[in-house]
Protein backbone atom coordinates (compact mmCIF):
# COMPACT_ATOMS: atom_id res chain seq x y z
CA UNK A 1 0.00 0.00 0.00
CA UNK A 2 0.89 3.15 -1.17
CA UNK A 3 0.11 4.96 2.06
CA UNK A 4 2.44 2.45 4.37
CA UNK A 5 5.39 3.11 2.29
CA UNK A 6 5.11 6.82 2.90
CA UNK A 7 4.68 5.87 6.56
CA UNK A 8 7.39 4.10 6.55
CA UNK A 9 9.55 7.01 4.72
CA UNK A 10 8.76 9.30 7.16
CA UNK A 11 9.32 7.08 10.10
CA UNK A 12 12.97 6.69 9.21
CA UNK A 13 13.38 10.22 8.68
CA UNK A 14 12.15 11.05 12.27
CA UNK A 15 14.40 8.24 13.81
CA UNK A 16 17.17 10.04 11.72
CA UNK A 17 16.37 13.51 13.18
CA UNK A 18 16.81 12.36 16.57
CA UNK A 19 18.93 9.51 16.75
CA UNK A 20 22.29 9.26 15.64
CA UNK A 21 22.13 5.28 14.46
CA UNK A 22 19.57 2.87 15.12
CA UNK A 23 21.14 -0.57 15.63
CA UNK A 24 18.81 -3.75 15.08
CA UNK A 25 20.94 -6.84 17.22
CA UNK A 26 19.74 -10.23 16.04
CA UNK A 27 18.03 -8.71 12.58
CA UNK A 28 16.34 -12.34 11.00
CA UNK A 29 15.11 -13.77 14.18
CA UNK A 30 12.00 -13.13 13.17
CA UNK A 31 11.03 -16.23 10.83
CA UNK A 32 9.92 -15.78 7.46
CA UNK A 33 6.84 -17.36 7.49
CA UNK A 34 4.07 -18.34 10.20
CA UNK A 35 2.55 -16.56 12.56
CA UNK A 36 4.77 -14.85 15.36
CA UNK A 37 3.96 -12.56 17.89
CA UNK A 38 7.43 -9.32 18.43
CA UNK A 39 6.63 -8.40 21.95
CA UNK A 40 8.68 -5.58 23.29
CA UNK A 41 9.06 -2.64 25.96
CA UNK A 42 7.45 0.43 26.06
CA UNK A 43 10.00 3.21 27.78
CA UNK A 44 9.96 6.08 25.35
CA UNK A 45 6.85 6.31 23.65
CA UNK A 46 6.47 6.76 20.24
CA UNK A 47 9.92 6.10 19.27
CA UNK A 48 9.39 2.56 20.64
CA UNK A 49 6.75 2.26 17.56
CA UNK A 50 8.80 3.40 14.73
CA UNK A 51 11.79 1.86 15.89
CA UNK A 52 9.74 -1.55 15.91
CA UNK A 53 8.52 -1.38 12.26
CA UNK A 54 12.27 -2.28 11.30
CA UNK A 55 13.16 -5.28 13.30
CA UNK A 56 11.87 -7.52 10.48
CA UNK A 57 11.27 -7.32 6.56
CA UNK A 58 8.28 -8.67 7.17
CA UNK A 59 4.93 -5.81 8.35
CA UNK A 60 4.36 -6.11 11.76
CA UNK A 61 0.70 -5.17 12.68
CA UNK A 62 0.29 -3.30 16.02
CA UNK A 63 -1.65 -3.38 18.99
CA UNK A 64 -2.42 -0.53 19.77
CA UNK A 65 -4.76 2.20 22.08
CA UNK A 66 -7.68 3.00 20.35
CA UNK A 67 -8.37 6.44 21.65
CA UNK A 68 -5.87 8.16 19.67
CA UNK A 69 -8.37 7.54 16.45
CA UNK A 70 -10.71 10.23 16.96
CA UNK A 71 -7.30 11.90 15.26
CA UNK A 72 -8.70 11.76 11.47
CA UNK A 73 -4.62 11.63 10.82
CA UNK A 74 -4.13 8.84 13.20
CA UNK A 75 -6.78 7.06 12.01
CA UNK A 76 -5.64 7.18 8.11
CA UNK A 77 -2.15 6.34 9.46
CA UNK A 78 -3.75 2.96 11.91
CA UNK A 79 -5.72 1.94 8.63
CA UNK A 80 -2.86 1.74 6.35
CA UNK A 81 -0.48 0.23 8.89
CA UNK A 82 -3.41 -2.10 9.36
CA UNK A 83 -2.99 -1.52 13.39
CA UNK A 84 -5.11 -3.64 15.55
CA UNK A 85 -6.82 -1.32 18.01
CA UNK A 86 -7.41 -2.14 21.88
CA UNK A 87 -9.17 0.12 24.53
CA UNK A 88 -7.19 0.24 27.84
CA UNK A 89 -8.34 0.41 31.69
CA UNK A 90 -7.19 4.05 31.50
CA UNK A 91 -8.92 4.85 28.79
CA UNK A 92 -12.19 3.61 30.14
CA UNK A 93 -13.93 6.09 31.97
CA UNK A 94 -13.28 9.23 28.71
CA UNK A 95 -14.51 6.59 26.09
CA UNK A 96 -17.89 5.42 27.97
CA UNK A 97 -18.61 9.48 28.48
CA UNK A 98 -18.17 9.30 24.59
CA UNK A 99 -20.54 6.08 24.30
CA UNK A 100 -17.42 3.87 23.02
CA UNK A 101 -18.70 0.39 23.91
CA UNK A 102 -15.28 -0.86 25.13
CA UNK A 103 -15.88 -4.82 25.80
CA UNK A 104 -16.98 -4.22 21.42
CA UNK A 105 -13.81 -2.96 20.77
CA UNK A 106 -11.59 -5.96 22.98
CA UNK A 107 -13.65 -8.26 21.32
CA UNK A 108 -13.17 -6.66 18.00
CA UNK A 109 -9.15 -7.15 18.57
CA UNK A 110 -9.20 -9.96 20.14
CA UNK A 111 -10.79 -11.33 16.96
CA UNK A 112 -8.47 -9.16 15.04
CA UNK A 113 -5.28 -10.95 16.77
CA UNK A 114 -6.57 -14.72 15.67
CA UNK A 115 -7.64 -13.65 12.84
CA UNK A 116 -3.96 -12.30 12.23
CA UNK A 117 -2.33 -15.07 13.67
CA UNK A 118 -4.56 -17.82 11.69
CA UNK A 119 -3.38 -15.85 8.25
CA UNK A 120 0.37 -16.16 8.74
CA UNK A 121 1.32 -12.58 10.22
CA UNK A 122 3.38 -11.04 12.56
CA UNK A 123 1.58 -9.23 14.99
CA UNK A 124 3.41 -6.36 17.84
CA UNK A 125 2.68 -5.94 20.84
CA UNK A 126 3.93 -3.74 24.42
CA UNK A 127 2.44 -6.42 26.90
CA UNK A 128 3.20 -3.55 29.58
CA UNK A 129 -0.17 -1.97 27.97
CA UNK A 130 1.22 1.48 28.40
CA UNK A 131 4.36 3.28 28.23
CA UNK A 132 6.22 3.06 31.48
CA UNK A 133 9.30 5.58 32.08
CA UNK A 134 10.58 3.58 34.81
CA UNK A 135 13.92 1.83 35.58
CA UNK A 136 12.66 -1.40 34.71
CA UNK A 137 9.88 -3.08 32.79
CA UNK A 138 6.57 -2.73 34.07
CA UNK A 139 3.92 -5.21 35.29
CA UNK A 140 3.02 -6.90 32.11
CA UNK A 141 -0.68 -7.55 30.61
CA UNK A 142 -2.21 -10.90 30.24
CA UNK A 143 -4.55 -10.36 27.53
CA UNK A 144 -1.82 -11.11 25.13
CA UNK A 145 -1.18 -14.33 26.41
CA UNK A 146 -5.01 -14.93 26.30
CA UNK A 147 -4.75 -14.42 22.81
CA UNK A 148 -2.03 -16.86 21.97
CA UNK A 149 -3.67 -19.76 24.23
CA UNK A 150 -6.92 -18.89 22.53
CA UNK A 151 -5.22 -19.25 18.62
CA UNK A 152 -3.60 -22.65 19.88
CA UNK A 153 -7.19 -23.86 21.35
CA UNK A 154 -8.96 -23.26 17.94
CA UNK A 155 -6.69 -25.45 15.90
CA UNK A 156 -4.76 -28.48 16.77
CA UNK A 157 -1.89 -27.33 14.32
CA UNK A 158 -1.78 -24.14 15.33
CA UNK A 159 1.42 -22.29 16.88
CA UNK A 160 2.82 -18.73 17.17
CA UNK A 161 6.46 -18.13 17.58
CA UNK A 162 7.23 -15.63 20.01
CA UNK A 163 10.40 -13.21 19.37
CA UNK A 164 10.81 -10.74 22.29
CA UNK A 165 12.54 -7.90 21.85
CA UNK A 166 14.39 -4.88 23.74
CA UNK A 167 14.11 -1.05 22.98
CA UNK A 168 17.64 0.09 24.81
CA UNK A 169 18.37 3.79 25.00
CA UNK A 170 21.82 4.92 25.64
CA UNK A 171 19.76 8.41 26.40
CA UNK A 172 16.65 8.13 25.16
CA UNK A 173 15.64 11.95 25.30
CA UNK A 174 18.93 13.28 24.27
CA UNK A 175 19.52 14.50 20.79
CA UNK A 176 21.96 12.54 18.70
CA UNK A 177 21.88 9.52 21.19
CA UNK A 178 21.90 5.98 20.08
CA UNK A 179 19.15 3.40 19.88
CA UNK A 180 19.83 -0.45 19.72
CA UNK A 181 16.94 -2.82 19.60
CA UNK A 182 17.47 -6.21 20.62
CA UNK A 183 16.32 -9.02 19.49
CA UNK A 184 16.13 -12.47 22.03
CA UNK A 185 15.79 -16.02 20.82
CA UNK A 186 12.30 -17.09 19.02
CA UNK A 187 10.34 -19.90 20.74
CA UNK A 188 6.98 -21.81 20.24
CA UNK A 189 4.03 -21.35 22.38
CA UNK A 190 3.09 -24.59 21.98
CA UNK A 191 6.12 -26.48 22.29
CA UNK A 192 6.02 -24.09 25.83
CA UNK A 193 2.67 -25.04 26.56
CA UNK A 194 3.18 -28.76 26.02
CA UNK A 195 6.24 -28.87 28.35
CA UNK A 196 4.82 -27.63 31.44
CA UNK A 197 2.99 -28.99 34.19
CA UNK A 198 -1.20 -28.74 33.19
CA UNK A 199 -1.36 -26.18 36.47
CA UNK A 200 1.02 -23.91 34.84
CA UNK A 201 -0.36 -23.82 31.47
CA UNK A 202 -2.68 -20.56 32.04
CA UNK A 203 -2.19 -16.94 30.87
CA UNK A 204 -0.52 -16.24 34.22
CA UNK A 205 2.63 -18.55 33.52
CA UNK A 206 2.75 -17.45 29.74
CA UNK A 207 3.20 -14.04 30.47
CA UNK A 208 6.01 -14.58 33.47
CA UNK A 209 7.44 -16.46 30.76
CA UNK A 210 7.32 -12.88 28.33
CA UNK A 211 8.32 -10.97 31.51
CA UNK A 212 11.48 -12.99 31.63
CA UNK A 213 12.04 -12.87 28.06
CA UNK A 214 12.41 -9.15 28.18
CA UNK A 215 14.11 -8.67 30.93
CA UNK A 216 16.63 -10.41 28.92
CA UNK A 217 16.48 -8.06 26.05
CA UNK A 218 15.94 -4.62 27.83
CA UNK A 219 18.50 -2.65 30.51
CA UNK A 220 16.69 -2.70 34.16
CA UNK A 221 17.51 -1.03 37.56
CA UNK A 222 16.07 -0.15 40.88
CA UNK A 223 16.68 3.54 40.37
CA UNK A 224 17.61 5.80 37.87
CA UNK A 225 20.56 6.35 39.65
CA UNK A 226 21.75 2.20 39.35
CA UNK A 227 20.88 2.81 35.78
CA UNK A 228 22.98 5.71 34.70
CA UNK A 229 26.22 3.77 36.59
CA UNK A 230 25.08 0.86 34.61
CA UNK A 231 25.18 2.38 31.13
CA UNK A 232 28.35 4.05 32.17
CA UNK A 233 29.88 0.54 32.75
CA UNK A 234 28.29 -0.59 29.75
CA UNK A 235 29.54 2.01 27.38
CA UNK A 236 33.42 2.43 28.47
CA UNK A 237 33.57 -1.63 28.74
CA UNK A 238 32.01 -1.83 25.20
CA UNK A 239 34.45 0.84 23.96
CA UNK A 240 37.85 -1.13 24.88
CA UNK A 241 36.66 -4.17 24.22
CA UNK A 242 35.41 -3.34 21.05
CA UNK A 243 36.13 -0.20 19.22
CA UNK A 244 35.85 -0.74 16.14
CA UNK A 245 32.15 -1.44 16.64
CA UNK A 246 31.46 -0.54 20.52
CA UNK A 247 27.43 -0.22 19.68
CA UNK A 248 26.68 -3.86 18.97
CA UNK A 249 29.09 -5.04 21.56
CA UNK A 250 27.04 -3.31 24.17
CA UNK A 251 23.96 -5.46 24.87
CA UNK A 252 26.57 -8.28 25.49
CA UNK A 253 27.82 -6.45 28.75
CA UNK A 254 24.51 -5.52 30.08
CA UNK A 255 24.29 -8.23 32.52
CA UNK A 256 27.28 -8.16 34.44
CA UNK A 257 27.20 -3.92 34.31
CA UNK A 258 23.60 -4.47 35.89
CA UNK A 259 24.92 -6.58 38.60
CA UNK A 260 28.12 -4.38 39.25
CA UNK A 261 25.58 -1.21 39.75
CA UNK A 262 23.15 -2.86 41.64
CA UNK A 263 25.87 -3.70 43.76
CA UNK A 264 27.43 -0.37 43.66
CA UNK A 265 24.36 1.17 44.90
CA UNK A 266 23.40 -1.84 47.27
CA UNK A 267 23.85 -1.60 51.31
CA UNK A 268 27.99 -2.10 51.81
CA UNK A 269 28.80 -2.36 48.24
CA UNK A 270 32.10 -4.36 47.85
CA UNK A 271 35.31 -2.33 47.16
CA UNK A 272 35.18 -3.67 43.52
CA UNK A 273 31.68 -2.38 42.81
CA UNK A 274 32.96 0.79 44.48
CA UNK A 275 36.16 1.12 42.16
CA UNK A 276 34.27 0.17 38.92
CA UNK A 277 31.40 2.88 39.81
CA UNK A 278 34.27 5.68 40.52
CA UNK A 279 36.63 4.62 37.02
CA UNK A 280 33.09 4.72 35.00
CA UNK A 281 31.75 8.27 36.41
CA UNK A 282 35.51 9.83 35.69
CA UNK A 283 35.09 8.54 32.10
CA UNK A 284 31.64 9.19 31.40
CA UNK A 285 32.30 12.61 33.20
CA UNK A 286 35.48 13.19 31.03
CA UNK A 287 33.07 12.07 27.82
CA UNK A 288 30.14 15.31 28.67
CA UNK A 289 33.02 17.61 28.97
CA UNK A 290 33.94 16.71 25.63
CA UNK A 291 31.07 17.48 23.95
CA UNK A 292 29.63 13.74 24.04
CA UNK A 293 26.90 11.46 26.21
CA UNK A 294 28.08 10.55 29.14
CA UNK A 295 26.25 6.73 28.32
CA UNK A 296 27.34 6.41 24.44
CA UNK A 297 28.90 3.29 23.66
CA UNK A 298 30.74 5.58 20.47
CA UNK A 299 32.11 8.52 22.35
CA UNK A 300 33.50 6.75 24.74
CA UNK A 301 35.50 4.71 21.76
CA UNK A 302 36.58 8.63 20.35
CA UNK A 303 37.27 9.47 24.39
CA UNK A 304 39.84 6.36 24.47
CA UNK A 305 41.17 6.98 21.02
CA UNK A 306 42.03 10.37 21.88
CA UNK A 307 43.89 9.25 25.11
CA UNK A 308 46.17 6.66 23.04
CA UNK A 309 44.32 3.97 24.57
CA UNK A 310 43.20 2.24 21.56
CA UNK A 311 44.17 2.52 17.83
CA UNK A 312 40.58 2.66 16.21
CA UNK A 313 39.85 6.76 15.14
CA UNK A 314 37.42 8.60 14.30
CA UNK A 315 36.45 6.47 10.71
CA UNK A 316 37.12 8.42 7.21
CA UNK A 317 34.29 9.29 5.42
CA UNK A 318 33.63 7.05 3.11
CA UNK A 319 33.47 8.02 -0.92
CA UNK A 320 29.51 8.38 -1.06
CA UNK A 321 29.69 11.06 2.09
CA UNK A 322 32.28 13.03 0.29
CA UNK A 323 30.27 12.97 -2.63
CA UNK A 324 27.06 14.20 -0.70
CA UNK A 325 29.21 16.73 0.78
CA UNK A 326 27.82 19.67 -1.56
CA UNK A 327 23.84 18.22 -0.98
CA UNK A 328 24.44 18.18 2.91
CA UNK A 329 25.63 22.08 3.33
CA UNK A 330 22.63 22.70 1.30
CA UNK A 331 20.74 20.42 3.95
CA UNK A 332 22.08 21.85 6.79
CA UNK A 333 21.73 25.45 5.78
CA UNK A 334 17.81 24.44 4.79
CA UNK A 335 16.81 22.86 8.16
CA UNK A 336 19.64 24.71 10.23
CA UNK A 337 16.17 27.38 11.47
CA UNK A 338 13.53 24.62 11.50
CA UNK A 339 15.19 21.56 13.27
CA UNK A 340 16.36 23.77 16.67
CA UNK A 341 12.51 25.16 16.36
CA UNK A 342 11.10 21.70 16.89
CA UNK A 343 13.16 20.85 19.69
CA UNK A 344 12.54 24.03 21.56
CA UNK A 345 8.73 23.68 21.01
CA UNK A 346 8.96 19.89 21.66
CA UNK A 347 10.55 20.56 24.97
CA UNK A 348 8.27 23.42 25.81
CA UNK A 349 4.72 21.66 25.37
CA UNK A 350 6.16 18.24 27.07
CA UNK A 351 3.64 17.44 30.22
CA UNK A 352 5.69 14.50 30.64
CA UNK A 353 9.50 13.14 29.86
CA UNK A 354 8.57 10.54 27.24
CA UNK A 355 6.41 13.39 25.59
CA UNK A 356 9.53 15.28 24.39
CA UNK A 357 10.98 12.56 21.60
CA UNK A 358 7.42 11.64 20.33
CA UNK A 359 6.81 16.02 20.36
CA UNK A 360 9.49 15.88 17.98
CA UNK A 361 7.75 13.98 15.41
CA UNK A 362 4.76 14.55 16.20
CA UNK A 363 3.66 17.37 15.74
CA UNK A 364 7.56 18.25 14.54
CA UNK A 365 6.99 16.31 11.52
CA UNK A 366 4.13 19.22 10.20
CA UNK A 367 5.87 21.83 10.89
CA UNK A 368 9.14 20.54 9.02
CA UNK A 369 6.88 19.25 6.04
CA UNK A 370 5.50 22.82 6.20
CA UNK A 371 9.16 24.24 6.32
CA UNK A 372 10.02 22.35 3.40
CA UNK A 373 6.68 22.93 1.18
CA UNK A 374 7.48 26.65 2.04
CA UNK A 375 11.24 26.54 0.53
CA UNK A 376 10.18 24.34 -2.27
CA UNK A 377 7.04 27.55 -3.13
CA UNK A 378 9.74 30.18 -2.69
CA UNK A 379 12.56 28.02 -5.01
CA UNK A 380 9.58 27.96 -7.57
CA UNK A 381 9.29 31.66 -7.38
CA UNK A 382 12.67 31.89 -8.08
CA UNK A 383 12.67 30.00 -10.65
CA UNK A 384 9.75 31.27 -12.24
CA UNK A 385 11.31 35.03 -11.79
CA UNK A 386 14.50 33.95 -13.82
CA UNK A 387 12.37 32.78 -16.14
CA UNK A 388 12.62 28.72 -15.90
CA UNK A 389 9.73 26.49 -15.00
CA UNK A 390 8.66 26.47 -11.97
CA UNK A 391 7.76 22.66 -11.70
CA UNK A 392 12.02 21.89 -10.86
CA UNK A 393 11.56 23.41 -7.56
CA UNK A 394 9.32 19.91 -6.65
CA UNK A 395 12.64 18.43 -6.96
CA UNK A 396 13.23 19.95 -3.42
CA UNK A 397 10.35 17.97 -1.83
CA UNK A 398 12.27 14.80 -2.81
CA UNK A 399 15.75 15.87 -1.96
CA UNK A 400 15.66 17.81 0.73
CA UNK A 401 14.87 14.96 2.84
CA UNK A 402 18.27 12.97 1.93
CA UNK A 403 20.10 16.71 2.01
CA UNK A 404 19.03 16.61 5.70
CA UNK A 405 20.03 13.24 6.37
CA UNK A 406 23.50 14.10 4.43
CA UNK A 407 23.62 16.92 6.72
CA UNK A 408 23.30 14.80 9.75
CA UNK A 409 25.64 12.32 8.52
CA UNK A 410 28.23 15.13 8.26
CA UNK A 411 27.40 16.88 11.46
CA UNK A 412 27.71 13.19 13.58
CA UNK A 413 31.40 12.88 12.08
CA UNK A 414 32.45 16.41 12.82
CA UNK A 415 31.71 15.90 16.31
CA UNK A 416 33.59 12.92 16.96
CA UNK A 417 36.55 14.69 15.37
CA UNK A 418 35.66 17.98 17.71
CA UNK A 419 35.64 15.54 20.48
CA UNK A 420 38.80 14.09 20.00
CA UNK A 421 40.54 17.51 19.00
CA UNK A 422 39.24 18.71 22.75
CA UNK A 423 40.30 15.76 24.70
CA UNK A 424 43.93 15.73 23.11
CA UNK A 425 44.11 19.78 24.53
CA UNK A 426 44.10 18.52 28.23
CA UNK A 427 46.93 18.46 30.40
CA UNK A 428 49.35 15.24 30.37
CA UNK A 429 47.73 14.21 34.14
CA UNK A 430 44.29 14.92 33.31
CA UNK A 431 44.87 12.38 30.59
CA UNK A 432 47.06 9.79 32.94
CA UNK A 433 44.37 10.11 35.31
CA UNK A 434 41.53 9.16 32.42
CA UNK A 435 44.53 6.19 31.19
CA UNK A 436 44.28 5.12 34.66
CA UNK A 437 40.74 4.59 34.84
CA UNK A 438 40.13 3.18 31.66
CA UNK A 439 42.66 0.19 33.10
CA UNK A 440 40.40 -0.59 35.86
CA UNK A 441 37.64 -1.14 33.53
CA UNK A 442 39.38 -3.47 30.88
CA UNK A 443 40.73 -5.41 33.69
CA UNK A 444 37.33 -5.89 34.73
CA UNK A 445 35.58 -6.53 30.88
CA UNK A 446 38.44 -8.78 30.21
CA UNK A 447 36.84 -11.03 32.78
CA UNK A 448 33.20 -10.91 30.73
Amino acid sequence: MLFRRVVYWVSRRCLRWFYREHRVVGYGRVPTSGPVLLAGNHPNDLPDVIAGLYLSPRHPRYIATVSVTSNAMAKAMYDAMAVIPVARVRDARKMKAEGVDLAAVNQAATDAVLAALAAGEVVEVFPEGGVHDVPQIGRLRTGVAKMMLEHLDTAHDNDVTVVPFGHQYEAPRRWRSDLLSVLGTPWSVRAWRESQPEEQRGPSALTERLRQDLLAATRNASTWEEGTTRDELVAAAAALSAPQDPLGAAPALVPAAAALAADAHGDGPSPQAVRMRTAGRALAAAVERAGGIGTSAVDHARLLYALDVHAAGVPVPPLARWLALPAAAVGWVVHAPVLPLVYALSARRAQARVDLVAGCFVPGLYLVLFWWLLVSVCAAVALAAVGWSPLWAVLLLVTLPRSGDAALGWRDWLGSRRLVQRVRRWSTSERETLRAAAAVIRAWAITL
